[in-house]
């Protein structure tokens, strides 16, 4: 695992670590629209999965993207998010990175472990495309345009510690639920 991704899987894993199977799988205040930590963790694996796929094409044709110019909206969204680290809230997950409702429960173990996994074969694919294309951008980012290997990394990176604050932020709501409801702790 490339070491820019080394802190920000490790700050998540132990997030995650403090859940347990039934916990990361209960909806915030019971709301099945939003997310459950389970959920959050499938949809990191599913964005590295979608990236990883999208680069792999870009090697089996052998070239970069054909467009790699970005809009001025792009510019600014890279500026903001990749170099100032903002990542904006309130921007909904594409379609193919939206988690199922329905996952069957796993162990945050299991979770964790699909996520290294999910970091370690996008790395590898990042790796192959650096020596492949050197700087060049590589791949459309569907919000932030054209983007380089470095920027695919801190892209993901940030998106990471995005969603482990979610998670962090969670795991707050679930325990003043149970504090307010002594039924859900012995459940």
């Amino acid at each position: 695992m490339h070491p820019i991704f080394q802190p920000a899987f490790r700050d998540l894993a132990d997030e995650l670590g403090r859940f347990d199977a039934t916990s990361a799988n209960v909806h915030p205040c019971g709301k099945p629209h939003c997310w459950s930590v389970h959920q959050i963790a499938e949809h990191l694996v599913l964005s590295m999965d979608c990236t990883r796929t999208l680069l792999q094409e870009r090697l089996a044709k052998g070239r970069p993207g054909r467009n790699s110019r970005r809009t001025r909206t792009e510019w600014a969204l890279q500026l903001m998010i990749l170099s100032a680290g903002h990542m904006p809230k309130g921007v909904g997950a594409t379609h193919e990175t939206t988690p199922r409702s329905d996952l069957p429960s796993i162990g945050t173990r299991e979770l964790t472990q699909r996520l290294e996994m999910a970091i370690e074969s996008l790395d590898a694919t990042l790796d192959e495309c650096r020596h492949r294309f050197g700087m060049e951008r590589i791949g459309r980012h569907f919000l932030l345009g054209p983007l380089r290997v470095d920027q695919w990394r801190r892209y993901h990176v940030l998106h990471l510690g995005h969603h482990r604050m979610q998670i962090c932020a969670l795991r707050e709501t679930l325990s003043i639920e149970v504090l307010h409801k002594p039924e859900m702790a012995n459940a």
